[in-house]
């Protein structure tokens, strides 16, 4: 509507002798205000109240450098003959204000209007009047996109990852679609986007097979479809089951526990003295565990601890756990019965691999004199502790 509209004011000479009232350096050039013909200057810029306006059409287009919109007031449905170019990247406006044009030539033109004197409200010193005619229509059809990332056959993506496709040129819009079934008889996806990307806000995990491909728009006609690739979501996240959610005096030892992942050979745990896991807070970071639950090294007393854990693959490192936070007690502590071992376990060592040292930490029911055998890879006994 807002590019027809423009073409119909074109046809009668509407913006002939208007003048661009606005001009804001490093963000758009703006006019098409029919007061800025004879009206006095102080009257630019407000609009006439009996023309006709528009209601909004945001679309997927990005507002860019070369990229027109209609100018409006608060309502956002207020658009009428007022426009403006983008002299800069401003994606700011995006689904607030409706692009309906690109220049395609004679950008250094606005760049000259962008930097003439202006008095204090951004408007030109001089006068600075369009004459805009109508040229000629373009059967131009874009180029078919390229797909880029995730490669074919992909693995592993999660809610966070991006699509890519190269840019294709003139192509101020792309579809994409990401569908379960090859024939995308059922979507999962159909969007919009502005730029050669589209980062994945929701996805079904558990090495679900997914579809997708995309085609661009260059304002005046749409290319086909490229030939859809196929990528599979990661494995799912554990779910944190022990220690439940602050609880407190705990041992300096706890043992945290998670349920298992189907498809995981290995899990990382993450445990921070705060909720921001960088590695300056990191008490422990361990990736070479196979079971789903894990015995710390001793960490600090009396203090707030913060926990994930992530599945992992022999391909790559899946997601994680929302994380949990626990409380540490004293060494000195009395510790309630039922958190004593009942049985005879051996746990993972930590870390592993290792050089020159590791921990193996086991349990007993029952002080007793233990002996640890420790074999090498053939069967051979290289220690007795």
């Amino acid at each position: 509507m807002h590019s027809a509209y423009f073409d119909s004011l074109v046809n009668i000479s509407f913006f002939d002798s208007t003048a661009f009232h606005r001009v804001v350096p490093d963000f758009v050039i703006q006019g098409g205000d029919p007061n800025s013909k004879y009206l006095p200057r102080d009257t630019w810029g407000e609009g006439d109240s009996t023309q006709a306006t528009i209601l909004a059409e945001f679309s997927g287009v990005s507002h860019l450098r070369t990229i027109i919109g209609a100018a409006r007031d608060v309502d956002i449905n207020s658009a009428s003959s007022q426009f403006y170019v983008n002299v800069a990247d401003n994606t700011s406006l995006d689904s607030n204000y409706t692009a309906f044009g690109r220049v395609i030539e004679g950008m250094e033109v606005c760049d000259s209007i962008v930097s003439v004197s202006r008095d204090a409200n951004d408007n030109p010193i001089d006068k600075i009047e369009m004459f805009i005619s109508k040229g000629i229509t373009t059967d131009i059809v874009p180029t078919i996109p390229n797909l880029i990332y995730p490669e074919n056959s992909g693995i592993g993506l999660i809610v966070g990852d991006t699509l890519k496709w190269n840019a294709v040129e003139d192509a101020v819009q792309y579809s994409v679609q990401i569908s379960k079934t090859e024939n995308f008889d059922s979507l999962y996806l159909d969007s919009k986007v502005g730029n050669n990307f589209h980062r994945i806000t929701f996805l079904e995990l558990g090495n679900v097979a997914y579809y997708w491909r995309v085609r661009a728009n260059n304002g005046g006609n749409i290319s086909e479809y490229s030939s859809a690739n196929i990528f599979y979501s990661s494995i799912k996240a554990p779910i944190i089951l022990s220690p439940e959610m602050s609880e407190d005096s705990l041992s300096v030892t706890p043992k945290l526990e998670w349920t298992d992942v189907e498809g995981a050979t290995g899990y990382k745990v993450l445990v921070s003295k705060a909720p921001l896991f960088q590695d300056r807070y990191m008490a422990v970071d361990v990736d070479t565990i196979t079971i789903t639950s894990f015995v710390t090294p001793t960490l600090d007393e009396n203090k707030s601890h913060y926990w994930k854990v992530y599945s992992l693959t022999d391909e790559y490192v899946g997601p994680s756990s929302d994380f949990s936070r626990f409380v540490t007690g004293s060494v000195t502590s009395i510790t309630s019965l039922e958190n004593f071992p009942s049985k005879f376990s051996l746990l993972q060592n930590y870390p592993n691999p290792f050089n020159p040292a590791t921990i193996i930490e086991f349990s007993i029911p029952n002080a007793l004199q233990v002996t640890l055998e420790v074999f090498n890879i053939k069967g051979e006994k290289v220690g007795v502790l």
